[in-house]
């Protein structure tokens, strides 16, 4: 068992939306710690729970590695772009593409929710979440595509799918999107580190994101705006306890 840490620092807006690295990186993201040996950022109070995770891995047999952690407003927003825009292709249902020019701006809004979080309300801002997988699983030159087929039976890595379904309790990680709930689609590799994530989606607001949404030079955004008490209830809020 890996003990919970009790959330003690509230965060600001600015982190919550993951916009506080865009003034002073270093002053304004204190609570943020970089994953030795890996890329990426965790928050402070995730790191040491998250290595004691990959440790328990490791006695089973796999490597736990971290593939996302923290992600930036900017970050996230490039993403998002890029897929309205046509630059990266917008997955079904299926996970297969779907042709952008048969979609209104307001159907490219939600096609897009399903796999990529609105700039501002992505739990990736937090620092608590971790995108996983075992690299060691995964044949060599594969190209690891994070598609609910690589972790099902028959994937690649369903036997580290069924490892986490087994020992995520009790370390304080659980996977807020393990069934589709009818916003965003399954995500068998996305932990959260709940101790801390509860605590900041209670603090993240609609009328926060639409504040941040409004400010942003995003694709979309007559669309989202005109949508968003949807978007906050269907996809930001509409996670598994």
């Amino acid at each position: 068992m890996i003990a919970n840490n009790m959330f003690t620092n509230k965060m600001t807006t600015l982190q919550l939306t993951g916009r506080a690295g865009q003034l002073a990186p270093q002053s304004q993201q204190p609570h943020l710690l970089t994953l030795p040996e890996q890329s990426g950022q965790l928050h402070c109070q995730v790191l040491a729970a998250f290595q004691a995770l990959q440790a328990l891995a490791h006695q089973a047999g796999m490597t736990l590695s971290a593939v996302s952690g923290y992600r930036s407003f900017d970050q996230q927003l490039q993403i998002w772009n890029n897929k309205f825009n046509g630059l990266r292709p917008i997955l079904d249902h299926a996970s297969q593409p779907i042709d952008p020019a048969i979609l209104s701006d307001e159907d490219k809004v939600f096609a897009i929710l399903r796999w990529s979080m609105l700039p501002g309300a992505s739990r990736h801002h937090w620092g608590t979440e971790i995108d996983v997988c075992d690299y060691s699983a995964l044949p060599q030159g594969y190209q690891l595509q994070l598609i609910p087929q690589e972790y099902d039976d028959g994937g690649y890595l369903a036997e580290l799918n069924h490892w986490l379904e087994e020992n995520l309790p009790g370390t304080g990680f659980y996977r807020p999107y393990r069934q589709d709930l009818g916003g965003v689609a399954r995500e068998p590799w996305h932990l959260s580190y709940q101790p801390i994530a509860t605590q900041a989606q209670q603090e993240h607001t609609l009328a926060l994101l639409s504040e941040t949404i409004t400010a942003a030079d995003i694709a979309g955004k007559q669309a989202i705006l005109a949508n968003l008490e949807q978007i906050y209830r269907q996809y930001v809020t509409n996670v598994c306890d």
